[in-house]
This record gives structure tokens, sequence and C-alpha cells, in this order.
């Protein structure tokens, strides 16, 4: 007959294998990846962009149904007010002043966020998805001009759409709004030939400033004489994790279902980061480049996680294992004095 301390630590090591080793884990590496990332990554203008895959000719839009964000299909696989997104620009030292966040308003002018999301059955970034912007929410910057007069994409029931079934919500879920990192709404522009720096028509970026400047006559944007301040070849890096595992890299493939989420919606997948791989790559055409004015505004119905002290009793993919970690040890700790005690 087993005693109850031992199949009580029996219990913890089962979960543990489950949850807190689950999943891809750590890359040794990632110092040295994270590295080469930001060197062959670079600065670009911020202004009006899109995203064209080179193999595809498919364009990265979003869809105002369910906030998507998706490789485009059909018609709508060209330039359109739908397939623009605004970038901005961030500067933080951890990426070594390269990264930008990708915005769109949906149909309200709310401004949502091109964001990393985390799959916690596998372990690891799995999606790029449309999130609130948890950065650079003092303005809302929506498109001022448009590309393709009259048309505003071809949407019908036969395109696929979320697929809403039966799911698990987690406690963060549940009448409450939790801000994400916002490392997972940065993303860094790797060029596909490292060798060389890409020059924009008549436009530069000033990181002294973080401003755009103009040495040149402005170029009105038109899509049918393909008039705009050039496009380039990247790859469009997450900066989520960039120094743990291994990058991900935004992949032209369209998903529709997901289980633990409180809503499905269309999201584009995430692939390992391969250099030399063109089904990662990406045509990025500035239509029109634009400064910002930065800052961020806290969301007022954020509720901090530290509210609820008995979560750290439970695991959590949104907070920190080693915190889970200790919780539990002191427990298994606490469950030792107790049955010596009782001796």
């Amino acid at each position: 007959m087993y005693s109850f301390p031992l199949v009580l630590i029996l219990f913890y090591i089962s979960f543990f294998s489950k949850n807190v080793f689950a999943g891809e884990g750590t890359y040794p590496l990632a110092y040295i990846t994270g590295d080469q990332i930001l060197k062959n990554s670079t600065h670009i203008p911020t202004g009006f962009y899109t995203f064209k895959h080179v193999e595809t000719g498919k364009y990265l839009q979003f869809i105002d149904f369910d906030n998507q964000v998706v490789p485009t299909e059909g018609a709508n696989s060209t330039v359109f007010n739908g397939t623009l997104w605004t970038v901005k620009w961030h500067g933080n030292d951890e990426y070594g002043g390269k990264n930008y966040s990708i915005h769109h308003l949906n149909k309200v002018k709310y401004d949502k966020c091109i964001s990393t999301r985390w799959d916690h059955h596998r372990g690891l970034d799995d999606a790029a998805v449309m999130w609130q912007c948890e950065v650079d929410n003092i303005t809302r910057n929506d498109i001022d001009f448009d590309i393709y007069p009259g048309f505003k994409g071809v949407y019908n029931e036969s395109l696929p759409r979320p697929i809403h079934g039966k799911r698990h919500l987690e406690p963060r879920y549940i009448n409450t709004y939790e801000s994400i990192r916002q490392d997972k709404q940065q993303w860094l522009f790797m060029r596909a030939d490292p060798s060389e720096t890409p020059l924009w028509k008549n436009v530069r970026f000033d990181t002294e400033t973080g401003e755009n400047r103009m040495n040149g006559p402005l170029i009105e944007p038109d899509r049918e004489k393909d008039q705009h301040y050039g496009r380039h070849l990247f790859y469009l890096v997450s900066g989520a994790h960039l120094w743990n595992m291994i990058p991900r890299c935004i992949y032209p493939q369209a998903s529709y279902e997901f289980d633990f989420t409180p809503n499905n919606t269309g999201v584009t997948a995430l692939d390992h980061c391969s250099f030399g791989n063109s089904s990662q790559l990406w045509e990025v055409t500035l239509w029109k480049p634009e400064s910002f004015p930065l800052g961020f505004t806290p969301n007022p119905m954020y509720v901090d996680d530290q509210v609820e002290s008995s979560r750290f009793l439970l695991w959590n993919a949104h907070t920190s294992p080693g915190t889970t970690i200790l919780w539990w040890g002191c427990l298994i700790g606490f469950t030792f004095i107790v049955w010596i005690w009782h001796q």
C-alpha cells in the first residue's frame, strides 16, 4: 500500500511532465539566432504598406468580421484598403532599435495589431492574430487615401469562416481583460539579402527622431500605375521569444480552428524562420510614408493577475513557469512537514 505522500509526489511529477516540460521549450542557441536576426534586419520608413507573398501572390489582409488576418483569396489578392497596413516604429534597445508594430482599424475604429499567439499545448508561438493594440494606441491612424476606389473586397458565405465549437476557457477569459506582453506585437523586417541596404524613393527613416525625412517630391499612391515609394523583400519575424526560442516567421497559411481561446478567428500561421526559404518571403511595398506620435494609454479594463493569489497554485500558460514551480515546491515541502509531524 502506497503512503499518501508518495502518491501525492507521483501526482506532482505527472502534473509537471504534462504542463511544465511540454512543448518545444527553450532553444540553447537562441542567443546566436536572435543576434543574427537583428543583424540581418533593417529600419524601414513608417507609413502604409502592403505585404505580398512572393510565391503565391497572396496579400496579407484584414477582414473586419471577427478581426481576421489571413492571406487573400481570389479578387482580394490585390492592393486595396483591406490589404493596406499601418507600420509604426518603436526602437527598443532589446531589438537593436529595429522593431515595428503592424496595425489596422476595424469598422468601429478600434486599433488592432498583428500579434503573436502562444499555443500552450504545443509550447510555441503558432500564429499571427489580430488583437487589441498594447503599443502606440494614443493615435488611431486610419488610411486617409483610397488606393482602389470603389473596391472594398469580396466576401461571401462560401469563404472560410472561423469555426465556433465547444472549447475550454481559462479563468483569464471570464469577465476579465488582460494585457498581453508588448513583445508579442513587435515585428522585425529581416532582409532577403543582408548585403544590401534597402533604399526608398524620396524618403528615409531617421532613427534619431523616429520620423521620416523626405528627400524628394511626394509621390501620389497609384495602384494601376504601380506608383509607390519602393518595395523590397523581407521575412516578417516575430519579436516574441526571440532570445529564448527558435525565431518564428509569418507563413502564408490560414487557420480557422483553435480550441483554447475565447473565440476562434481567421489567423495566419507562423513557421520556424529559415533563411533562404522563399516560402517565408514577403514583397513589402510602401505606398505612403507617415510619421506617427508614439505613446500608450493602459486599458482601464485590465485586471491584474496578482489579485487572485489562488491562481499561483494552478498552471497558467500566461504566468511565469518559475513562479508556478516555486509555489508547487512550497506545497510539496509543506506536505512532507505535515507527514513527518504525524509520524
